[in-house]
């Protein structure tokens, strides 16, 4: 049920309202999630930039897609879930690679590493022990990506979150929240 409505393009604030303007010019809507954000043009704006500067890191689309999809799973999130198997699917993914991320597997090790330190951050708060984090740095995960892998665990927890507390409707094709 949703228990925070979208705003609309004549409720937001100008400035707001042009950002999501942009947004529906470039991906043709303007997902619930933005326009929910949008209540807070704080919190949008610095999710908006928080995205941007994350995807000029050393993660890859693909990482970066393969976190969101682990992340979402482990915080139950059926919206993001469902925006990003779809986001998968545009970016080639096959169905066994989206369900592998869910499960919080992949093919090579780097990225296995990468999903595992994520996965650890969300379910143990953070707080990650010695021989899992010398075990990601065995698999490639050095300083920064270890930085970035945190920040994509904030992103997609701020979304993740904004969506249980709002009751975000979803407008993706739907997806269980069970692989």
């Amino acid at each position: 049920m949703v228990r925070i409505n979208p705003l609309t393009l004549a409720e937001a604030k100008p400035a707001t309202a042009d950002t999501l303007t942009a947004i529906k010019g470039k991906l043709g809507m303007v997902p619930n999630l933005f326009s929910t954000l949008a209540h807070s043009p704080a919190v949008f704006k610095a999710y908006l930039a928080f995205a941007e500067a994350l995807g000029q890191g050393r993660l890859d689309a693909r990482q970066r897609e393969l976190l969101a999809l682990a992340i979402g799973q482990v915080n139950a999130c059926q919206y993001c879930l469902s925006a990003h198997v779809l986001g998968a699917k545009k970016a080639g993914f096959s169905p066994e690679q989206i369900r592998d991320a869910r499960l919080g597997e992949a093919e090579n090790p780097l990225d296995q590493a990468l999903i595992t330190v994520a996965i650890l951050v969300v379910r143990q708060r953070g707080v990650i022990d010695d021989t899992q984090l010398q075990e990601a740095r065995v698999a490639g995960v050095d300083d920064e990506l270890l930085i970035e892998v945190l920040g994509q665990v904030a992103l997609n927890t701020l979304t993740n979150y904004s969506n249980h507390v709002a009751g975000t409707e979803i407008d993706f094709p739907a997806v269980a929240v069970r692989p």
